[in-house]
């Protein structure tokens, strides 16, 4: 299977589309066992996004060696953890973080596996030609921009800049193909900011070593996917792992890149996301039955996360 990109003006297409019958234009490609069909594909000159829908006890591999960038999301998180490797460094995370971003350079190697997980999960893969750094009017300063390697990057831009990206693909718009290439703009005018030679900051992963053992993690997030409405607190967490709550709170982010907190919040929103696939449940029984107080809290940290109200999420898969 092959990642190449068309050269047709950019294009929306479904699931109806087998990926192997997009024309391939590259000499190196992504490889994806088993072999899958995205859900989502957009098209373009200079970019390529596909959108996967993996189950829960789907177990995949990705390997990336491509003549242009590769950006993955993912919106979900995996909840079985994935495993990576690189030309010089390797890893392992026994949970992944919702919104969590890997870059690949061009030309460099990337291998990354999601074990088989608690839910279903999508990853967005986004595809760049290089060649693309030209639109930057000239600019003789990136001409020598040499990128590097990222797994996990602590940007809340690059994050929400792919998550529109995601939410675009899914329910397209009027202007899609304009708004997304002005999302693909801001997209690498921050990579080139967090994760390249002219970094303003030294680039950040979310991933170093650290963070709570296997059996501490695996604990955790057991109680924090519990029963909502009767989930302890942090403080009693931390003492469950025998752990001071500062300590704990620090180590979980270390492990998963989000506070307890915030993973709480994000774990709560996408199991609303499945409930609102039923149209005869409503908004205020999905607000009660994902542990928050009211409807009209939900409503607000719904929009907080996702970027539009549960209202009008429920409307768009409908479209």
């Amino acid at each position: 299977m092959s990642m190449a990109f068309d050269r047709a003006p950019m294009a929306f297409n479904n699931a109806s589309l087998p990926f192997a019958n997009i024309p391939a234009t590259l000499d190196t490609v992504v490889r994806i066992r088993p072999v899958l069909r995205p859900s989502r594909v957009f098209l373009g000159i200079d970019i390529q996004a596909l959108l996967y829908t993996l189950g829960a006890l789907d177990v995949a591999q990705m390997e990336f060696s491509l003549a242009s960038h590769v950006v993955m999301l993912t919106p979900d998180g995996i909840s079985g953890g994935c495993e990576w490797n690189s030309c010089d460094t390797e890893g392992r995370l026994s949970v992944v973080a919702p919104n969590t971003v890997l870059f690949c350079p061009a030309n460099e190697y990337l291998f990354f596996r999601k074990r088989k997980s608690q839910a279903q999960c999508r990853i967005l893969l986004i595809a760049i030609r290089p060649t693309i750094m030209s639109r930057f009017d000239g600019n003789k300063d990136l001409t020598d921009v040499q990128f590097s390697q990222q797994i996990g990057i602590d940007d809340k831009t690059i994050c929400q800049t792919l998550v529109s990206i995601q939410q675009e693909l899914e329910s397209p718009g009027v202007n899609s193909r304009f708004y997304i290439d002005a999302l693909l703009m801001l997209l690498l005018n921050r990579l080139v900011r967090c994760a390249s030679n002219l970094s303003v900051l030294p680039a950040r992963s979310k991933y170093a070593k650290g963070g709570l053992a296997s059996w501490r993690l695996r604990k955790a997030l057991d109680l924090l996917e519990s029963d909502s409405k009767n989930l302890p607190s942090l403080s009693e967490i931390a003492q469950t792992l025998n752990l001071h709550p500062t300590s704990f709170c620090r180590a979980f982010k270390q492990s998963t890149g989000l506070s307890p907190h915030r993973y709480l919040l994000v774990h709560r929103i996408n199991r609303a996301k499945d409930m609102l696939r039923d149209g005869d449940v409503t908004l205020t029984q999905i607000a009660f039955d994902c542990g928050f107080a009211s409807s009209s809290h939900f409503s607000a940290v719904f929009s907080r996360i996702v970027g539009v109200p549960p209202r009008t999420y429920r409307q768009s898969m409908s479209i």
